[in-house]
């Protein structure tokens, strides 16, 4: 099944989005890299579940995208908090480091960006990613443009309890040439 958000909810930055199964999803990921390597992961741990609980994640099976992998908390109130973010999307975030800190506090009034996915995953309980632009936020990097994987988890099936991320993150340049 593929999903979309509702025209008025998608955020202005995000260029493509895809939701659903691993079977909508996977048909948009490269080969190789960061996002492939999670999803396939992630399907490993599920087995026949709708989504694996975090305690079976052994963060050293993705140890060389580490970097580009972050773990956020989703608790019942609705509210999000980062909980172990990789190196590369920390240097991303910029000077302040987003572990333990909730989207409103890393990205201010223009959280519901990052709200907006996250909120979809926890309430139709599937995978998301899209394609999208940090411009809005971070005009002078070298990696503005970039993928992000989000997969469910959760001690049982009825509530998304963490959400794992892998981002591919694209040069302008890379960008200009898709």
């Amino acid at each position: 099944m593929h999903d979309t958000l509702a025209a008025s909810q998608v955020p202005s930055a995000v260029f493509a989005e895809y939701s659903g199964g691993p079977e909508d999803v996977r048909p948009h990921i490269a080969h190789r890299g960061a996002l492939c390597d999670a999803l396939a992961y992630w399907e490993a741990l599920r087995g026949r579940r709708r989504f694996p609980a975090r305690a079976e994640f052994d963060p050293m099976a993705l140890r060389r995208h580490l970097p580009v992998i972050y773990l956020l908390e989703a608790a019942p109130d609705g509210e999000f908090r980062y909980r172990v973010v990789g190196g590369m999307i920390s240097e991303f975030f910029g000077a302040v480091s987003p572990v333990g800190r909730t989207p409103q506090e890393v990205f201010g009034e223009n959280a519901e960006i990052a709200l907006a996915p996250y909120r979809l995953v926890c309430a139709r309980r599937c995978l998301y990613m899209h394609r999208a632009s940090a411009a809005w936020l971070y005009r002078n990097r070298a990696y503005v443009h970039y993928n992000v994987l989000l997969l469910p988890m959760g001690t049982d099936e009825a509530r998304v309890d963490k959400i794992l991320a892998a981002v591919d993150f694209i040069s302008e340049e890379a960008a200009r040439r898709a």
